[in-house]
């Protein structure tokens, strides 16, 4: 690529320029690290809390699951959509019944 015509720094300022930011920007991170860090631990454990119900349902789930299977002889088509798309498959069929 073609320079453009006009004044540019030498290397030695730029890398000097390129080497104040890296490093006044590891200074902010190391300044902000105490900050950030416990708040992202207390967000880590909230959203590990919410998941045990979630696990909890899903282990019952696939128990029931299992027993069923053992005791029947074929497989048990099972629904395995996520909710969120039941949910958008049941508001569209609903705005196609108000039409």
């Amino acid at each position: 690529m073609k320079q453009l015509p006009g004044r540019t720094r030498p290397r030695w300022q730029q890398q000097l320029i390129s080497g104040l930011v890296v490093g006044l920007g590891l200074v902010v991170m190391a300044a902000l690290l105490p900050i950030v860090l416990p708040i992202m631990l207390i967000a880590g454990l909230l959203a590990a809390l919410a998941l045990i119900p979630i696990l909890r349902q899903l282990r019952n789930e696939l128990e029931q699951l299992d027993q069923v299977q053992r005791k029947s002889s074929k497989r048990i088509p099972m629904d395995v959509t996520p909710w969120q798309r039941k949910m958008w498959d049941r508001w569209k069929s609903s705005l196609n019944r108000n039409l």
